[in-house]
């Protein structure tokens, strides 16, 4: 089953940016690993941080958390995990210069 996004506020966390999605059975966490957020965006010193690039990329996170979650790419917790590798789920991401 898919997951469908909510708008369900977004918190740093110290791996990467957590929120949810909606399953069908409820909520289903899902974190946004650091690596994955540094891979689809360039860091800018004194630039919106990781939670900026996460709202940036947002449509494209939940995506691949969907995409895995259909899959059952899920870790026992239920929770789905966005690493950097996850980035080639849906083809090419967007990528500042570096």
């Amino acid at each position: 089953m898919s997951l469908s996004p909510i708008g369900n506020p977004a918190h740093q966390s110290i791996r990467g940016v957590r929120f949810a999605m909606l399953g069908g059975a409820g909520l289903v966490a899902v974190l946004v690993t650091q690596a994955a957020l540094e891979e689809i965006e360039a860091p800018r010193p004194q630039r919106d941080g990781y939670l900026g690039r996460f709202e940036k990329h947002r449509d494209t996170f939940e995506k691949i958390a969907s995409s895995k979650h259909q899959r059952g790419q899920v870790e026992m917790t239920g929770a789905v995990i966005v690493h950097a590798g996850d980035l080639g789920l849906i083809g090419s991401h967007p990528q500042a210069p570096h």
